[in-house]
């Protein structure tokens, strides 16, 4: 009855009436298109660009990290003397530490940048990095390392 009744108002109305209700109702379904597509490519440019100002800054924290001046070890002292040495020098945290004959198994924990430039003393002072797996830890980097 209601669509009958729509049908007999429809033809009532003059052909520029209609043509602006359907021009309208055109525009209205357009614009309701293009944001429903739009939205989720603001939201993705956003964090897209989130992400890329988060390693924009860890980049610049790292270009800034300079390792401290008398950066090598003394090569007379054992290795797992020298490690402990130079960890709390470095303020890392020791979770474990293993020693078999020359071979010393590490885990501990530290902000990324101390973390970060106590490995790269410890390469250079001629330490062997056998194997280094890094997790993030809410703020801090765990590292487990295998050393020679």
């Amino acid at each position: 009855m209601r669509s009958v009744m729509f049908l007999e108002r429809w033809r009532r109305l003059s052909g520029r009436e209609r043509n602006l209700i359907l021009f309208l109702a055109t525009g209205c379904l357009g614009g309701a298109m293009l944001l429903w597509l739009w939205q989720p490519s603001v939201q993705r440019l956003e964090a897209a660009e989130r992400l890329y100002r988060q390693q924009q800054t860890f980049a610049i924290q790292l270009n800034r990290a300079q390792p401290p001046s008398g950066a090598v070890f003394d090569a007379s002292q054992p290795l797992s003397l020298r490690i402990s040495d130079s960890l709390a020098t470095a303020g890392l945290d020791v979770q474990q530490m293993d020693t078999d004959d020359e071979q010393i198994r590490l885990t501990l924990t530290g902000p990324p940048e101390p973390l970060l430039l106590w490995l790269d003393r410890l390469e250079r002072g001629g330490v062997v990095l056998h194997s280094l797996t890094l997790e993030p830890r809410d703020n801090l980097l765990e590292a487990r390392l295998l050393l020679r």
